[in-house]
């Protein structure tokens, strides 16, 4: 696997080029609607959380209308293909080794953050393949994101009836951000059952509003 360049926030050409060729086919290939995207802040001040339904999470919500670049972070074990690599990196994808501490992706996610770009974060840290799609217990790391960064955290719920493939009908729902305050992290010290506590206040919101949408609510 290349090394990923940690160093620097990149601007790849390539992001608006597929956004805008293969987005509207990609759109309809997955019958996706877009609901709440008047929630999504005009400044780029916060962090998306999403419940992680499939490899394309980041993809479906990048998608939505007037969305800016979504920068996520990906399995390092998806860099090892070159071409995969490739791709990923020009999406704004960069790896991190799950259950390493890896301290260098965490500081690259707080530069993301800090130099005005949007970062989109998975909270619960790995697919949920199972629990017939429904949002699990988070990890800490996004909480930790925001009261380092100061950010607000956008939540968006993928919302499917089925497991996600094509022609399945997919609704993409964006939530009002919460603030620091909302999440009880607007203090400087901030203990590790806060952080996991307000971690799960964000997965508990998306699941509310999948909830909510899928029951025609």
């Amino acid at each position: 696997m290349k090394e990923f360049d940690y160093s620097t926030v990149p601007h790849y050409k390539f992001y608006r080029f597929a956004v805008k060729v293969f987005g509207p086919a990609f759109r309809k290939l997955y019958h996706i609607t877009y609901k709440g995207l008047e929630n999504v802040p005009k400044d780029k001040h916060y962090i998306v959380g999403i419940n992680h339904t499939c490899a394309l999470d980041p993809v479906f919500v990048a998608l939505g209308d007037n969305m800016p670049a979504l920068h996520f972070i990906a399995k390092a074990e998806l860099f090892k293909n070159p071409v995969v690599a490739w791709v990923i990196t020009h999406l704004y994808g960069f790896p991190v080794k799950r259950g390493q501490g890896d301290r260098t992706a965490i500081e690259y996610a707080e530069k993301i953050i800090k130099e005005n770009h949007v970062l989109a974060v998975c909270p619960e840290g790995k697919r949920i393949k199972d629990k017939n799609g429904v949002p699990q217990q988070a990890k800490a790391g996004i909480a930790m994101f925001a009261h380092h960064t100061g950010a607000s955290v956008l939540p968006v719920a993928i919302c499917c009836k089925n497991k996600i493939k094509r022609g399945e009908k997919l609704t993409v729902v964006y939530g009002k951000p919460l603030t620091l305050s909302d999440l009880g992290l607007d203090k400087d010290e901030v203990s590790k059952d806060e952080y996991k506590a307000a971690a799960n206040k964000v997965m508990e919101t998306i699941a509310d509003m999948r909830e909510k949408e899928l029951n025609g609510n």
